[in-house]
């Protein structure tokens, strides 16, 4: 599923934000927002949302994004490319014709929609954009921090094999996210001295596919292959499909999708490095709010990655049941870059 690659595309915020489900009307709580965050000017304004695809994941972020704003007065028009770069930019067209105060994007080919959010800052409509770093300058760019676990993967597969042999499975490449991704792998493995003698890439993103590159690698090296490292969870899904008897590869991934759950407890994948996805949706309406309020916040707000393994996946919620968790975003300095604050 193309949900699990992307949402990715498909880690982390320092200023306190926190909104409330009751009281006044919206607003008045706009006015009184805690944080600095709301304020009069919001009540009554409309917020595009342009999302790359159809998919669970990017459905909880727009109702994420939706229920936030709304409880700043705010009324969100939210429209779906399909993944075709033609429809994304014909409809960020529309949503500029219809006046939005500010567009949230997250492009599926970010080259294409470069002359369109020239035309949106033209038109002086802030651009919040997801997992991009081409077509701005932005208001504020939200990054979930895929390098960062990626990074972390390789030295954890190191730690585990040890010399032993690792493949990997990419994501294609026509994801910026998973080209970061990408890197963040290849750089750690080198530096740690990762035994990396297979790569392939899940041009489909599908279970499907990532079984075939297993299986692929089960026939040349057997036994001998100790660990591999795929994208996303749906590949990860796939490859420990293909396990079994002597074929027993560790197994790393990214995501942290309810499905991985299971294998992660049954210890058919060792971990999934899981992203806080109701905070990269929070993360975009805190940046709406402060672009609608005329505030400032950094060029880049990362989303921290955390590692989710047998020690901690018991306590494991689903994205869907974090909907409703209270809207509170305190950022904070690391290394010189702007994360979200997790937990």
């Amino acid at each position: 599923m193309r949900s699990l690659a992307l949402a990715g595309l498909s880690a982390a915020l320092l200023i306190s934000a926190c909104g409330s489900n009751a009281g006044p009307p919206a607003s008045t709580a706009a006015a009184a927002a805690p944080g600095g965050v709301g304020c009069a000017e919001t009540d009554g304004k409309t917020v595009g949302f342009s999302q790359p695809l159809a998919d669970p994941n990017f459905a909880v972020l727009e109702q994420i994004v939706t229920k936030v704003l709304g409880d700043h007065g705010v009324s969100v028009k939210s429209v779906n490319a399909n993944l075709d770069p033609g429809k994304q930019i014909a409809d960020i067209q529309s949503l500029l014709q219809q006046q939005v105060a500010v567009l949230i994007a997250n492009p599926v080919d970010p080259n294409a929609t470069k002359p369109v959010f020239d035309r949106a800052r033209q038109q002086n409509v802030p651009i919040v954009a997801l997992d991009t770093e081409i077509g701005g300058p932005f208001f504020t760019t939200v990054k979930d921090d895929v390098t960062y676990a990626a990074e972390e993967g390789a030295r954890l597969l190191k730690e585990a094999v040890g010399d032993g042999k690792v493949a990997a499975v990419y994501g294609p490449p026509f994801a910026e996210l998973l080209n970061w991704e990408k890197a963040g792998f290849d750089k750690a493995a080198r530096e740690s001295g990762l035994n990396v003698v297979e790569t392939g890439v899940n041009q489909e993103i599908t279970p499907a596919r990532a079984k075939q590159l297993t299986d692929a690698w089960k026939q040349k090296h057997g036994a001998g292959l100790k660990g591999i490292w795929t994208f996303n969870d749906v590949s990860a899904i796939g490859a420990a499909s293909s396990t079994g008897g002597d074929f027993s590869p560790v197994i790393v991934s990214i995501n942290g999708q309810p499905d991985v759950v299971p294998l992660i407890k049954a210890g058919k994948v060792l971990a999934t490095f899981s992203v806080p996805y109701e905070k990269t949706g929070q993360a975009m309406a805190y940046a709406a709010l402060r672009a609608l309020c005329g505030g400032k916040v950094p060029d880049v707000i990362h989303i921290p990655t955390a590692k989710l393994d047998k020690s901690n996946v018991g306590s494991y919620r689903p994205l869907q049941e974090r909907v409703d968790d209270a809207f509170d975003i305190v950022l904070e300095e690391r290394d010189g870059k702007s994360y979200v604050k997790v937990g």
